[in-house]
C-alpha cells in the first residue's frame, strides 16, 4: 500500500531536518538534502510499522500542504521554546536565511490485511 503524506523540510547552517505534521514524532535529519530526504521516507515508514507492531490503528493522511504550512506557522508552545533554547534556538522561528520547504512524500507500506485504517 501506498501512502502520500506532508512534510515539513527544513535547513539549518549545519544540516536538513523533516517532520510530518499528521505522525508525530516523525522526525528525521541529513547532513544533506538528498540524504534527509531519503532518511524521512524511512522514518515515515518505520513510524508507521511500529505503530502496527504495537497495535495502533493505520494513520491515514490528513493534512495537505497548506494545512501543514499553517500547521508550521502555528506559535510554539512555552515548553517548546524552552526546550529550543536549550539547544541554542533562542525562540524557535526559522531562520530567514533558510525558509522551511513544504511537500508531500510517498511511501511504500507493507500492512497486514487485519490491520484497521482510521
Amino acid at each position: 500500500m501506498k501512502q502520500k503524506y506532508a512534510v515539513v523540510f527544513e535547513r539549518s547552517p549545519n544540516n536538513y531536518g523533516a517532520y510530518v505534521p499528521d505522525l508525530p514524532g516523525c522526525v528525521s535529519v541529513g547532513d544533506t538534502w538528498e540524504e534527509m530526504q531519503e532518511m524521512i521516507k524511512e522514518a515515515i515508514t518505520y513510524h508507521i510499522e511500529d505503530m502496527l507492531e504495537c497495535g495502533e490503528p493505520l494513520p491515514q493522511p490528513q493534512m495537505s500542504i497548506e494545512q501543514a504550512i499553517a500547521f508550521h506557522n502555528q506559535p510554539l508552545p512555552e515548553c517548546v521554546k524552552q526546550s529550543l533554547a536549550e539547544f541554542g534556538e533562542v525562540d524557535g522561528t526559522n531562520d530567514p536565511e533558510f525558509p522551511p520547504r513544504f511537500g508531500m512524500v510517498e511511501v511504500e507500506i507493507s500492512v497486514p490485511h487485519s490491520v484497521k485504517a482510521v
